[in-house]
């Protein structure tokens, strides 16, 4: 190994790097630049045989030499099998040291340029252009896909063929004369000129010939290349372009052509009435004197991107023409269609234009824009739905749209306004929504809507169908406004006038009797007072007793049908303990339900006011129930409710009347039930009376979903 490195490194320019482990150099090739591997065949770990199909698996091509003093035919015959470069069996001279050297440089020379030839078809693969090579007597050796596709030919249809398989005699002669000119001493390097592709079943297909020569091998010529693009697309633009050109000259719009550098060669006649100055004047002038400046840069700069290599040579903007009036220069805004003119070598030799005037259509936009502005930043929500789509989706909501529903924009648009709508919407209400869209009318309905964090609100919604130029439905602009508020007021208001009803019928009935009694008994005692009866007396003093319970009990139920400002999260059992203590029970019972979590969650409540109410469901459970009545108190999925085992309410009257404001016997009512009703008012919730289990009384208190509904429906459930 040592005697075989000296050499090497003697002998040629090769950086060596020598290694007796086989896997070792392994890991010298996968981690270094290794042009060539030179092995033996019995090496410890394995063979030169195994170590080189190691490396092809690897490495693919990589040169391997098996220098090998191991000489056989299988030897042999197993290296080849396994793709080796080169075999070379040792000597005793020196002289194989130099066969070896030159046996490494023919195999990484050739490695090498199959490697570049390899990367260079690549990128040519990659161009997408067909690309052909000739010999020095002008037969095909080379062509890519792209030039067979091109041809219609098979690859190996065209290879060994001169070009007069795909040429006529004249272009043939001109492709020679071109080239001609590349070999000349004076002539350039590379040169383009157009040709006439004959494809297989006979078609005509114009190129451009992008030509070079091969390198020379000493004074050998050794053949030329060429490039070939298909201008199929842009003979006929040149050809439109020719005959808009004899068009235009009558057409109604203005129209130009300048010349290389922007200086006027044609105008036609709507172009001169436009600027205001004769033909004469404008030919010859520079395209800058009838631009604004900043207008002339903007050109100049769209000029500089068309030309060769562009995916187009149109394109179309937007400037300012300046024109002449009695003032002087007036600036009509104008839309621009530019084209690039080339001459027969496909050079661009200036450019034509049509212009359109466009001031009735920017006014068109900067009204539509002013409208659009006012809609964004209206106060009020607005949407857009598009009915000509399935589901009728909005299209357009603006910002007060986002801040009223917590939707933004991007989550709103393709949905239908049902996602605004959730568990206690009124489906009747939704309906007169669909009824009026089904017969393409007008609409106006409130709604109990949700925000995207589930927050209720009520909506106040209008939709107004707009027609398009057909006559039909184009789309339904919506507009929603929060009144929650509003009708908040409203719901107070209505209480504050049944309260005052109330108030009205207590006074004339409830205190008229014990207020007639009381007189009736005083006028007794007035007209005999010395012979006044002790038990007239007490019946006197029970009237005006009555009287003052009757005037606290309406005190009460006046400051208790206020809405309430603030709750707090109560402890709902603790407060239940808190009501009973205060209330004479005598031998009654206060049970606590298990069911749902017995009575042990909080509630959201006014202490005071969830006080009073609970305290007044006792006193009335044990007057109307009992000394020994046992009342059970819980909480619902929504609520709470309590319920006691007396005699519950009389058959022929409803458990709902119990919280009409008068007075009757058993269960008929009277004001610690009104006053139990409007301290749920206040607070949002639902009273109902029913008959218990065990057939006493049940009283069933529900949260409801929002702090106010619309005084229409609320009614209708309050009815």
């Amino acid at each position: 190994m040592d005697l075989g490195e000296t050499y090497l490194r003697k002998l040629s320019s090769f950086e060596v790097t020598t290694c007796s482990d086989p896997t070792a150099v392994l890991d010298i090739v996968r981690d270094s630049e290794v042009d060539c591997v030179v092995s033996d065949y019995d090496m410890p770990a394995m063979t030169g045989v195994e170590l080189l199909e190691t490396v092809r698996e690897e490495h693919g091509s990589l040169p391997f030499i098996l220098f090998t003093g191991k000489g056989s035919e299988e030897v042999a015959s197993d290296a080849i099998s396994a793709g080796v470069t080169d075999y070379l069996q040792k000597q005793p001279s020196s002289e194989q040291y130099e066969l070896l050297v030159n046996r490494i440089e023919n195999s990484v020379s050739e490695h090498r340029a199959t490697r570049r030839a390899e990367r260079y078809e690549t990128v040519l693969e990659a161009l997408g252009y067909p690309v052909y090579v000739v010999d020095e007597r002008g037969r095909f050796t080379y062509i890519n896909d792209a030039f067979a596709d091109l041809s219609g030919y098979a690859v190996d249809k065209i290879l060994g063929n001169g070009p007069e398989l795909v040429k006529d005699d004249a272009d043939v002669q001109k492709a020679a004369s071109e080239l001609g000119g590349v070999l000349s001493s004076s002539g350039p390097d590379t040169t383009q000129f157009e040709i006439t592709l004959r494809t297989a079943d006979g078609e005509a297909v114009p190129c451009r010939d992008h030509m070079g020569y091969l390198p020379y091998e000493g004074e050998e010529f050794r053949g030329s290349v060429g490039i070939l693009r298909d201008i199929s697309g842009e003979q006929a633009r040149r050809d439109e372009l020719a005959r808009d050109e004899h068009i235009i000259r009558a057409a109604g719009d203005p129209v130009y052509s300048l010349d290389a550098d922007d200086r006027f060669e044609y105008v036609n006649d709507a172009f001169v009435e436009l600027v205001g100055h004769d033909r004469d004047r404008v030919l010859g002038s520079h395209l800058s004197s009838y631009l604004p400046d900043a207008d002339y840069e903007t050109y100049e700069s769209l000029r500089a991107s068309l030309g060769d290599g562009a995916e187009t040579d149109r394109l179309t903007f937007e400037t300012q023409l300046l024109a002449a009036d009695g003032d002087g220069r007036d600036r009509v805004p104008m839309e621009c269609h530019l084209t690039l003119l080339h001459d027969d070598a496909c050079e661009v030799v200036g450019t034509t234009g049509i212009l359109r005037d466009i001031s009735e259509r920017l006014a068109q936009e900067a009204e539509l824009s002013l409208m659009r502005r006012a809609i964004d930043e209206a106060s009020v929500g607005i949407t857009i739905t598009g009915p000509s789509e399935d589901d009728c989706p909005i299209v357009y909501a603006n910002a007060a749209f986002e801040e009223l529903t917590g939707y933004d924009t991007d989550e709103i648009l393709g949905e239908n306004h049902r996602v605004l709508q959730g568990p206690d919407t009124d489906e009747a209400e939704c309906e007169r929504f669909r009824e009026a869209i089904a017969d393409e009318e007008p609409c106006s309905i409130e709604l109990l809507n949700y925000r995207r964090d589930g927050t209720p609100f009520w909506n106040h919604c209008e939709i107004t169908p707009v027609h398009g130029d057909d006559g039909r439905v184009a789309n339904y602009i919506g507009f929603q406004r929060e009144v929650t508020e509003r009708n908040a007021r409203q719901r107070l208001l209505e209480r504050q006038n049944e309260r005052l009803s109330e108030f009205t019928r207590v006074v004339s009935h409830d205190l008229r009797t014990p207020l007639t009694t009381a007189k009736g008994y005083f006028d007794i005692v007035a007209e005999s007072p010395d012979d006044a009866d002790a038990e007239d007396l007490r019946k006197l003093g029970r009237s005006l007793d009555r009287v003052e319970e009757l005037l606290s009990d309406l005190t009460t139920l006046a400051t208790q049908g206020e809405t309430v400002a603030e709750t707090e999260p109560l402890d709902f059992r603790r407060a239940a303990e808190r009501a009973w203590e205060t209330v004479p029970t005598d031998d009654a019972e206060l049970r606590f339900d298990r069911a749902a979590g017995g009575a042990s969650r909080t509630i959201a409540a006014d202490e005071s006011r969830l006080r009073q109410l609970l305290e007044n469901l006792f006193e009335n459970a044990v007057a109307h129930g009992g000394p020994e009545v046992t009342v059970t108190v819980g909480r619902t999925r929504n609520g709470f409710f309590v319920e006691d085992d007396g005699d519950g309410f009389p058959a022929d009257r409803s458990p709902a009347e119990c919280f009409e404001a008068d007075v009757s016997e058993r269960r008929g009512g009277g004001l610690g039930l009104a006053i139990v009703k409007r301290i749920a008012a206040a607070h949002d919730w639902t009273p109902t009376a029913t008959r218990g289990s065990t057939g006493g009384a049940r009283f069933v208190f529900t949260e409801s979903a929002t702090a106010a509904g619309p005084p229409a429906r609320r009614q209708r459930s309050d009815d």
